[in-house]
């Protein structure tokens, strides 16, 4: 007897160790873990440098580049977004057309950005500030970025490190690009052209990788394949571009109601939700191509595996929500400095927003990874009514703030449309592992406020508050790796 427990007492001991060499081998762990690191590694670069063109160029020249941002995303909605998401999908299903669906792709975006850009300087040109007028030539080289990306095609083949990569390798370069060429407010311009020019360069890496390294194949695709694509992908590209829409819209109605340098100081906060909302683009190129294999070959297995995507993201939003709820005003106050106090009550109203932006991401990823895609137009509607409605009603009488609150009512919203539509297709909503995470998230803001009264620094406090939230949600991490 023993001998028996002894036995049992190792196999105890090594279970981490075959854990762990069990996910060394998985290749989506391997892809999990290096997006994952990757994204992580280019957002703390970002973040280093997000209050840097903040403080040099003043709410007002931020604002101008905020605005040109927001408005050359809307001449994007010409390139038929949905298309990336289409070709990801299709490699996944079929490796050996990856070739033939880039060249469909990117052609076809890159045509359609030639256009894009042509309106977008018909709208400059119209523009009664000259200095507003280049800054929007200089932003809008970001539509031939658009074109040009290859990262979905590494999605659709399950290579997402190569992508995760070049990201950072982008931020770097931002980053040096940044620190060397903006000092003050007569640099608006050339921090206008940065972002776009290195992704365009960093694309053409990545093209370079493809067709050197992995000789990818060059097929020609006819034109009816084009045609083919074009009509596939307008149901994704539909819902894209209303996200776009609904995405900029309080960026514009500020501008237009309060002001460039009100601009900039929304942008501040909004900025800083848009970062954290980075981790479900995380799980979702992982994820995502995962799925489309997955419901390919069963549905019963695909909805167990959709659970678990939505229940990790609502593990990560409370986690990440706290934070940004109780740490806010020293958020602002290290970034971007005494000038952008306002965007401290801003910040916190968003917080609550990311915790339903985390919930709509993890349930519809999941209905597109099952080809739902006409579930999204219906949710993207809804919440793009929400979006523009909602700001025009409330930032006249609320200002900043009205907005902030439009943007929580359009997460809410799209995600309570989703819900019927999730039930169907995977058989639960999940609503009872939402307490645990809840209970954590109001853990760390506790323990915060109290480490705050005795006086603890941020980087002490911190540790100890994320510390509480472990207790709360470890036997979902541990179904999430098990």
């Amino acid at each position: 007897m023993r001998g028996e427990a002894a036995v049992k007492e190792e196999a105890i001991g090594r279970k981490p160790i075959v854990l762990f060499q069990r996910l060394s081998r998985s290749s989506f762990f391997l892809n999990l873990a290096s997006v994952t690191g990757a994204t992580i590694l280019g957002k703390l670069i970002s973040l280093v440098a997000l209050g840097y063109p903040a403080r040099k160029l003043g709410p007002k020249g931020f604002g101008m580049v905020g605005y040109a941002v927001s408005v050359s995303a809307y001449a994007a909605i010409l390139l038929s977004p949905g298309l990336m998401t289409w070709g990801t999908r299709e490699i996944a299903r079929a490796k050996a057309q990856a070739g033939k669906t880039l060249l469909i792709v990117n052609l076809t975006q890159l045509f359609l950005a030639c256009l894009a850009y042509g309106g977008l300087a018909v709208f400059a040109f119209r523009t009664s500030d000259p200095g507003q007028r280049i800054v929007f030539f200089l932003s809008g080289l970001v539509l031939f970025y658009t074109a040009l990306t290859a990262d979905w095609v590494f999605n659709g083949l399950e290579l997402m490190r190569i992508p995760a990569a070049f990201g950072v390798l982008t931020s770097a370069l931002c980053v040096v690009a940044l620190f060397a060429l903006v000092h003050s407010p007569r640099d608006v311009f050339r921090y206008a052209a940065i972002a776009p020019l290195s992704g365009i360069f960093v694309a053409a890496l990545s093209y370079g990788y493809l067709y050197g390294k992995m000789r990818l194949p060059w097929v020609w695709p006819s034109a009816g394949e084009f045609r083919a694509a074009l009509w596939s992908s307008l149901p994704l590209g539909g819902v894209m571009a209303l996200v776009t829409v609904l995405h900029h819209a309080n960026s514009l109605i500020v501008k237009v109601y309060l002001g460039t340098a009100s601009l900039g100081v929304f942008l501040s906060a909004y900025n800083l939700l848009g970062i954290a909302g980075t981790v479900p683009g995380i799980l979702g190129s992982v994820f995502l191509p995962r799925l489309a294999r997955i419901v390919a070959d069963g549905m019963g297995h695909a909805a167990q595996e959709a659970k678990l995507f939505a229940q990790v993201h609502m593990t990560l939003a409370f986690f990440i929500a706290a934070f940004m709820l109780v740490e806010a005003p020293v958020i602002v106050r290290t970034l971007y400095g005494a000038r952008y106090a306002g965007a401290v009550s801003l910040l916190r109203l968003m917080a609550i927003a990311l915790i339903f932006n985390y919930a709509i991401c993890g349930y519809t990823n999941c209905l597109i990874s099952f080809g739902l895609d006409h579930v999204m137009l219906a949710v993207v509607i809804v919440c793009t009514l929400v979006s523009v409605g909602g700001g025009l009603l409330l930032v006249p009488r609320f200002g900043s703030l009205g907005a902030a609150i439009a943007i929580t009512g359009v997460d809410l919203s799209g995600w309570l449309v989703s819900l019927p539509y999730y039930r169907r297709a995977v058989g639960s909503l999940q609503l009872n592992t939402w307490w645990r995470p809840l209970l954590g998230g109001l853990s760390i803001v506790a323990a915060s406020l109290f480490l705050q009264r005795l006086g603890l620094p941020i980087w002490g406090r911190a540790p100890i508050a994320a510390a509480c939230y472990v207790p709360f949600v470890y036997g979902d991490m541990r179904r999430f790796i098990a």
